[in-house]
């Protein structure tokens, strides 16, 4: 809360009577009040929603929205999935607001992601995965889904595909043999857990080429990584948003079919097979 607090400390003896009045709500209640709109903020500190607009602006601010991505990021990843359900299931949050902002975070996030990562990047990772002996893939905790989804499609498009996730045995234990001419596709967003970590040592000891997916370039696991692709997944609702994520698996796996015939015809085959297996049940 350290910025949104040292801007409001600068311009309190500008702000009007209630937008200290404002302040104060702000400062007091800021994990609340990341996940309420400009209408919940204004009923909830008593003041009007002209008033969280104009505040807004007196903190520099060119818009609401830009001010509240600041208030959001000032308590990005510090509260617990429970902590985050607890601040949606308030009085002041009604069920309609929170499919909405989850709609409005989501689609906000996905432009994220489009913008901090560039096609020649996603290319990159295209290649490698391509000419990979063998691709490892592993997602932490909630990012398992990904995971799964990227392997579905890659196990058809490639026929080279682990999915650890899958394997029933210990993650470490199933890329026990990845060597220098495989691929280990981390995903992993916070917190990053010390079995993650160590996936990644190992991967790298083993002198693997690795993919990392996560919050940023500066992450825990990005740091191990030959390539790192970020998805912006936020914090708003329990555990944030895995849409974003599957934007940009979604896209590696168009690139792949774009790029390479083999893949393309592997993917018009089991089309056809599944085609002709509807046909065999009369359907």
């Amino acid at each position: 809360m350290k910025r949104i607090n040292d801007a409001i400390n600068q311009h309190f003896s500008d702000f009007t009577k209630n937008q200290r009045v404002l302040s104060q709500f702000i400062l007091s209640y800021c994990d609340k009040a990341a996940f309420m709109t400009s209408a919940e903020i204004a009923a909830a500190s008593g003041v009007s929603q002209s008033t969280v607009v104009r505040f807004a602006w007196a903190l520099g601010y060119k818009t609401f929205t830009a001010f509240h991505d600041a208030l959001q990021n000032e308590v990005k990843y510090r509260i617990t999935a429970l902590e985050k359900f607890e601040l949606l299931n308030s009085d002041e949050v009604s069920d309609a607001s929170v499919f909405e902002g989850l709609a409005q975070a989501d689609t906000l996030n996905i432009k994220k992601t489009v913008a901090v990562n560039s096609v020649d990047g996603l290319k990159n990772v295209c290649t490698r995965l391509q000419f990979a002996s063998k691709i490892y893939i592993y997602g932490q905790g909630p990012c398992s889904c990904g995971a799964v989804y990227l392997g579905s499609y890659l196990r058809t498009l490639l026929g080279n595909v682990c999915v650890v996730n899958q394997t029933g045995e210990d993650p470490l234990s199933a890329i026990a043999t990845i060597g220098g001419n495989d691929l280990l596709f981390c995903i992993s967003l916070p917190r990053h857990t010390e079995q993650t970590l160590t996936l990644l040592s190992y991967a790298q000891a083993q002198e693997a080429c690795i993919v990392t997916v996560s919050e940023g370039p500066d992450s825990d696991t990005a740091a191990w990584a030959d390539v790192n692709l970020s998805a912006e997944c936020g914090d708003y609702g329990v555990g944030g948003s895995i849409a974003p994520l599957l934007t940009l698996l979604n896209t590696l796996v168009c690139l792949i079919v774009r790029s390479d015939e083999k893949a393309e015809r592997r993917l018009r085959l089991v089309d056809e097979l599944s085609r002709y297996q509807r046909k065999g049940n009369g359907k």
